[in-house]
């Protein structure tokens, strides 16, 4: 009843979870520690509770889970770490089945994953598809891609191809066509028409496993209700796309004043293309959602689906390990948010603001460039360094500024080392070790 009436109070979840494991009610003690934790995700107290309860109720995977987490956080018990380390995945995990929208529902869509937003999203796109398509091509802006490079899902030779329609079997997400190119830098992204272009930064250099991470979380941006962010990414569009499927089908809602004429403009670009089946379940939608009170906060939707799609690459890696390397992600923000300290705010508004440079050009995560280089510095043992000849462009009419890089002997006098390889774990944590610490001052 305590619990009930203020939920907040930690201390009173804490002893009732303790009366009810005495009790050997060790699902309603399960139940206070998940609450506990969705206050204070960071917190290693809960996770060791449920890896103890977990472990009396006979649940070995989902005590599993919470040994990996402590290991994760390097707060693991040598009994904790010896299971994880035990049942660790190893290799390409064995799956006998694939996620269902219910699976999808239940076990990884974020909670804080506004349904109704999500929904009129998931009506309005193959819409918005068709209008931003028709745009592209009237502008002559839509890419021609070699069909040379595309890959087939049956008889592909590539590492990456071979993980990549084997996590969108495995997630139930339609596979988009793939295409590869070794020639220029980058991760896997979305690109239109709808297709995946996976460049050479995830061609060289991973391991199988580490893959399904990657693809996981890309693939999850092909859901439908997710799609959206692929064709709008950044926080306006979206906002301009929401109040426009309600106006699509409330005219007479209320709108933004100072948005009300690009709302209006693109409720009637999609009412060109919209299916009357997809009308009709907008409508459905918008009702229920003006119903219970048009209530609607899209930059928390936008990070819930963010760590929708990361929920989504770690259920098919199964290593929470494997799920950082030198990137900046959304969930790093949050992290820092939390910490105690007069500078963590203004640290996470810099970070978040970096990271979103990424978002914003449909990509997931920011690589941490002048970070990794002085964290070399600090650890020069973590990277593998080789010799080469860099200059800046100065002359050129066309290439003016860029960077030349040559790294054989033969062509040129070497004056820089560059990085070749890295551990990626290390650079993270010795970057991200000096930023919580500078937050918690």
């Amino acid at each position: 009843m305590a619990s009930t009436l203020r939920p907040e109070e930690s201390q009173e979840r804490v002893i009732l979870s303790e009366l009810y494991e005495v009790a050997e009610q060790y699902e309603e003690a399960i139940t206070e520690q998940r609450v506990l934790l969705e206050q204070k995700p960071l917190s290693v107290s809960p996770y060791r509770a449920l890896y103890r309860l977990q472990q009396k109720k006979g649940a070995l995977d989902q005590a599993w889970c919470a040994a990996s987490a402590l290991v994760f956080m390097q707060q693991a018990t040598a009994e904790e770490r010896a299971l994880h380390e035990k049942y660790r995945v190893k290799g390409m995990p064995l799956v006998k089945g694939r996620l269902t929208n219910e699976l999808w529902a239940k076990h990884l869509i974020h909670n804080e994953e506004n349904v109704y937003i999500s929904k009129m999203f998931e009506m309005i796109t193959p819409a918005a598809l068709q209008a931003k398509l028709a745009m592209l091509k009237a502008k002559r802006e839509l890419r021609e891609l070699d069909k040379r490079l595309l890959q087939d899902p049956k008889n592909s030779t590539v590492t990456f191809a071979k993980t990549f329609f084997w996590a969108a079997n495995i997630l139930g997400v339609h596979a988009p066509e793939l295409y590869v190119r070794s020639d220029i830098p980058g991760s896997v992204v979305a690109v239109l028409p709808p297709a995946s272009l996976a460049g050479q930064t995830v061609l060289t250099g991973f391991q199988p496993q580490e893959l399904t991470f990657i693809c996981g979380k890309h693939l999850a941006t092909y859901r439908g209700e997710h799609y959206i962010r692929t064709l709008f990414p950044t926080q306006a569009e979206l906002t301009i796309m929401l109040f426009a499927a309600v106006t699509l089908a409330a005219p007479n809602a209320p709108m933004p004043p100072d948005m009300a004429q690009q709302i209006r403009m693109t409720a009637q670009e999609l009412a060109r293309y919209i299916q009357p089946v997809q009308l009709e379940g907008l409508r459905s939608v918008v009702k229920r959602f003006i119903d219970e009170g048009a209530k609607a906060n899209l930059k928390r939707w936008n990070y819930a689906v963010e760590m929708t799609a990361a929920r989504a690459g770690m259920v098919l890696c199964g290593d929470l390990d494997i799920c950082r390397k030198v990137l900046a992600w959304p969930a790093d923000v949050a992290r820092l948010r939390q910490t105690a300290g007069e500078k963590a705010q203004l640290l996470a508004d810099l970070l978040e603001g970096y990271v979103n440079i990424a978002i914003s050009r449909g990509r997931q995560a920011m690589a941490l460039y002048d970070p990794t280089a002085a964290a070399i510095f600090v650890a020069p043992e973590m990277a593998t360094l080789r010799h080469a000849r860099i200059d800046v462009e100065l002359q050129g009419q066309h290439t003016r500024g860029r960077t030349v890089v040559e790294t054989r002997a033969s062509h040129a006098e070497f004056n820089a080392h560059f990085a070749a390889e890295i551990d990626a774990d290390k650079a993270r944590s010795i970057i991200f070790d000096a930023l919580f610490q500078e937050a918690g001052r």
